[in-house]
């Protein structure tokens, strides 16, 4: 299960910045084990000015994000969501800048497991597992 997630925070403890404004992303490593590990920061040119939205800026951003699973913003248009989701990258908005990072990655962990759980116990129900018998 191990992946990466971006963080878009101004103050390094909250979830506070709209993804096109934001100069720099902090990148969080989640283990195989659940552990959380901050890898540092990734600078940015924001693609976002004065509502305009560079569309080249935003494929950039969301190129430079790319091994990431998950980005976690305030707010995230449309142009950006698309971008990001050409590179497989999932969207994430907390609003409000009330979110706690750490916080918002422990509940992201958490239904990351459930949905494994329920991935592994549909695929076991599409094999016919367990058999009649094999209980």
């Amino acid at each position: 299960m191990a992946y990466r997630l971006a963080v878009a925070t101004h103050d390094g403890v909250h979830i506070d910045r709209h993804f096109g404004h934001s100069e720099a992303f902090v990148i969080y490593a989640v283990g195989a084990d659940g552990r959380i590990r901050c890898e540092g920061r990734r600078e940015v040119m924001p693609p976002c000015g004065h509502g305009v939205h560079e569309t080249a800026a935003l494929e950039a951003v969301a190129a430079r994000l790319a091994d990431c699973r998950y980005v976690l913003a305030e707010a995230v248009g449309r142009g950006a969501q698309q971008a990001l989701a050409r590179h497989h990258v999932g969207v994430l908005e907390i609003g409000a800048g009330e979110a706690v990072i750490e916080t918002a990655i422990g509940e992201i962990i958490d239904y990351d497991r459930r949905r494994s759980r329920v991935r592994t116990q549909r695929a076991a129900q599409l094999a016919g597992w367990p058999r009649a018998g094999e209980e």
